[in-house]
């Protein structure tokens, strides 16, 4: 173990030292700056600017572009940038993403739109959807939809967002790997039902998880998603069962070894953070909610929320400096919806996109229900003083909640140590 640990470390350091000069932050980018690039991920518009994310030839680092709403760009686009001022990226999230640079409402020229791609029809599909989906919902509720269903939360007002953030719920505005399990089990539902064998459903539900992935943007936790549940699908195919642990760490050295720089992103770490819970803590705190009942699987939903919720809390409060008091009653009270939205979400937009009006309106009528019960507890909670602790108090309620949870599930472990 000890030899493949410094393996590892001298093949990460061999790497790093085969990285190009252009890869190292360059101060001679700052200040004033004209220069030609594509936009390389999907634009952020938001009530008063948009963000663009650019990557200009040989500066090894990509740039920030915060804008007004018009013009407006898409994916794969090259651009003219006149920048009046150019800074260092001081976020630690978007530095993480390789955005090494900022520039605030420069003068853009499109040179040319972008080519044809696979991912860039995604990007058109996924569009279209949430297009429709802000046809058949109102404020806050579509953002808020098409945030839980693909992460497009652009929309979301900055005081709901703030609520999403005091209450530890901002991952419900994201996708993970709970919207892809969603996803496969209804699929797999519908192509048996439709007749297909399951080896046939396995293959299609494998290339539609992989869709899945580009069509929301391709980010970390999608990514680990996407390959785990394309590993079960092979060993469905193949007649094995797959080993969670094993599934989970290979996954993690598939990314890591394409992209070394994911170790330092927060959607990576929460990600594997919370599936590590998931996988190794909630069977243990399974056992420890028999008081429980299990219908509606009630008892597994409460203990996965809360496995997942107590592994990505310290990494949350590492980046935020914030710690969610009410986190784990909130995700208790919000999380079992998702499902809902999922189920709903999908087809209104088949129903609306068809003009199947008289069918789309009860559905959105229920899904909006379902989304106001959310805004409304996540509301609720994120008002109260308290519900939110920063700085030295954040690592003390840090500290003693995680004392507590150790004493509860572990009590053997302690009276070791004694």
């Amino acid at each position: 173990f000890v030899l493949l640990v410094a393996l590892g470390c001298a093949l990460a350091q061999l790497r790093t030292s085969l990285q190009s000069p252009g890869q190292i932050y360059n101060r001679n980018f700052l200040g004033p700056q004209a220069f030609t690039a594509a936009v390389v991920d999907v634009p952020r518009p938001g009530d008063k600017v948009t963000r663009y994310v650019v990557e200009p030839q040989g500066w090894g680092g990509r740039v920030l572009l915060i804008v007004r709403p018009l013009p407006r760009f898409e994916f794969g686009d090259e651009i003219q940038v006149d920048c009046p001022q150019i800074k260092e990226e001081e976020f630690s999230a978007y530095q993480a993403q390789g955005i090494r640079y900022e520039c605030a409402f420069p003068n853009i020229t499109l040179r040319m739109r972008a080519k044809p791609s696979l991912r860039s029809a995604l990007i058109g599909l996924r569009n279209a959807a949430s297009a429709e989906i802000q046809v058949a919902l109102a404020e806050p509720y579509a953002s808020l939809a098409t945030g839980m269903l693909w992460g497009d939360d652009a929309g979301l007002a900055r005081e709901l967002t703030t609520a999403f953030k005091r209450t530890g719920t901002t991952h419900l505005l994201a996708v993970s790997g709970y919207n892809v399990m969603v996803l496969t089990t209804i699929l797999f539902t519908v192509l048996l039902s439709l007749g297909l064998w399951r080896s046939h459903a396995s293959i299609v539900v494998g290339l539609l998880v992989v869709a899945f992935v580009v069509f929301t943007g391709a980010e970390p936790a999608v990514v680990r998603a996407g390959i785990m549940g394309c590993v079960v699908v092979a060993a469905r195919l193949l007649g094995r069962k797959a080993d969670t642990v094993n599934l989970l760490l290979a996954t993690a050295v598939a990314m890591l070894a394409f992209e070394p720089s994911l170790v330092q992103n927060l959607g990576f770490q929460l990600s594997f953070a919370a599936m590590a819970g998931l996988t190794l803590l909630s069977p243990v705190l399974a056992t420890k909610l028999n008081f429980l009942p299990v219908f509606f699987g009630l008892r597994e939903s409460v203990a996965q929320t809360l496995a997942a919720t107590l592994m990505t809390t310290p990494i949350i409060f590492w980046w935020v400096g914030q710690v969610a008091v009410l986190s784990p009653l909130v995700n208790l009270a919000v999380g079992p919806v998702v499902v809902l939205v999922f189920s709903l979400g999908l087809p209104l937009v088949v129903l609306t996109s068809v003009n199947l009006l008289v069918l789309a309106q009860p559905v959105a009528w229920a899904l909006t229900f379902i989304l106001w019960y959310v805004v409304t507890v996540v509301r609720a909670c994120a008002s109260l003083p308290w519900s939110a602790a920063t700085s030295i108090w954040g690592g003390l309620v840090l500290v003693v909640v995680y004392l507590g949870f150790i004493r509860w599930l572990f009590p053997r472990v302690l009276k070791s140590q004694v």
